[in-house]
């Protein structure tokens, strides 16, 4: 395990915070915009093209409720433009550490952002809904609903989305939708699955994809240019939980392959359901899930595997856990034929800290020491920018309130 920020250095002022140390595996440097300082910024999500560009979306509350806003840089987060807010209808985001706002570049220079939004209040529920820009960020679309399906109930809660390119100008996006309020019965979930053929402005009919699904998890996406398409969800089957890898190689137009990535399953009653991430690098898949303890008092653990793009079938699978305890939901980005791990998790040797670990996962199946970021943290988001540099973000709990940090990892 490696050290690296410690609680002291974080809650340095910015102006004043020194570059910590190098690692083994990566050096580390702080890129948090000024404008942060004095924002109580949440429910990070970071994007990167692979030219420089990154972009950060947020989400700020007030007194009207909350926004999501988009800050932009084109020099790999040394500088950053004036954020502005994307969500037209103030106040209406739905948001929480893991059913955040998230934001994509799409080829043709475009940015998309979707969120759940609550809407007016003459109907119950929430959508899910999405902005583009198809010149840079500079400005965007109207606000789309992305269909929830025929047998949606008007009280439907659409959440938990994500966003991925698979074919040139083609996006999908995938969420989970719930009865809502009145509904009755056990409480499950189904995962909805759109595409956008035109980079975000409009939408297709949205699609069943799997299982039933827990109503508290988060699912993945991911996809590639030759039809591949991969989600992954907390299924919610019987009176157990355990994360479930959905594949399609028609472009998700159909999903004939779903399985277990887990046999454990956590029980139906009490206790969160797994967060799942998702990757693809080099032709091999990844895949990453979190599980809360069996008993009050317990670690938790978090758990990777790896699959083969061919047929879905599982490789390998390892615990991650070693030096976390109480492991939130992780993170996966490829890196080449490698990928970055993070995990917010406390430090075993330090469990008053909760920090943003991250790990470098290699191709051989080695694994770096845990890189361990922040203190007090809340949520974390992680993109990779080419095959030595990403970027990680996480919010952290100071004695002043939320406080949302950026760092550039330059791996060695």
């Amino acid at each position: 395990m490696v050290r690296a920020w410690g609680a002291a250095l974080l809650l340095t002022p910015l102006a004043c915070t020194p570059a910590p140390p190098t690692t083994p595996w990566a050096g580390v440097r702080e890129i948090t915009p000024a404008f942060l300082a004095r924002t109580a910024a949440l429910d990070p999500c970071l994007a990167a093209d692979g030219t420089g560009r990154l972009a950060l979306a947020y989400v700020v509350h007030d007194s009207l409720g909350a926004d999501v806003w988009l800050a932009l840089s084109a020099d790999s987060g040394a500088h950053f433009g004036t954020p502005v807010r994307i969500d037209p209808r103030r106040g209406t985001v739905a948001s929480d550490a893991r059913s955040r706002p998230v934001v994509l570049f799409a080829p043709g220079d475009r940015v998309v952002l979707a969120w759940s939004a609550t809407r007016d209040s003459a109907r119950a529920g929430e959508d899910v809904v999405a902005r583009s820009s198809d010149d840079g960020g500079v400005s965007f679309g109207p606000e789309v609903v992305l269909d929830a399906g025929p047998v949606a109930p008007e009280s439907a809660q659409a959440a938990y989305v994500a966003l991925a390119n698979a074919a040139p100008g083609r996006v999908l996006a995938c969420w989970l939708e719930t009865p809502g309020a009145g509904a009755g019965g056990l409480a499950r979930a189904t995962v909805r699955l759109a595409a956008s053929e035109d980079g975000g402005q409009t939408w297709g009919a949205s699609v069943s994809v799997g299982g039933a699904a827990a109503v508290d998890g988060r699912p993945a996406l991911c996809a590639d240019t030759a039809g591949t398409v991969a989600l992954a969800y907390p299924g919610a089957r019987d009176s157990a939980r355990a994360p479930r890898l959905a594949l399609s190689r028609d472009g998700g137009a159909s999903f004939a392959f779903d399985t277990l990535l887990s046999a454990e399953g956590e029980p139906g009653a009490g206790g969160s359901s797994a967060g799942v991430a998702l990757a693809l690098a080099r032709g091999r898949g990844y895949a990453a899930w979190s599980a809360a303890p069996a008993t009050r008092g317990a670690g938790g653990r978090v758990s990777t595997a790896r699959w083969r793009v061919s047929d879905g079938a599982m490789e390998a699978r390892h615990a991650q856990s070693d030096s976390l305890l109480a492991p939130g939901d992780p993170l996966l980005a490829p890196l080449g034929d490698r990928v970055l791990l993070g995990v917010p998790a406390r430090a075993a040797e330090d469990p008053a800290r909760r920090v943003f670990a991250v790990r470098l996962l290699g191709a051989d199946e080695g694994a770096s020491p845990w890189l361990l970021l922040g203190a007090g943290v809340r949520s974390a988001t992680l993109a990779v920018e080419n095959r030595s540099r990403a970027c990680a973000g996480w919010v952290e709990q100071t004695a002043d309130g939320p406080r949302l940090r950026l760092a550039r990892l330059s791996l060695r």
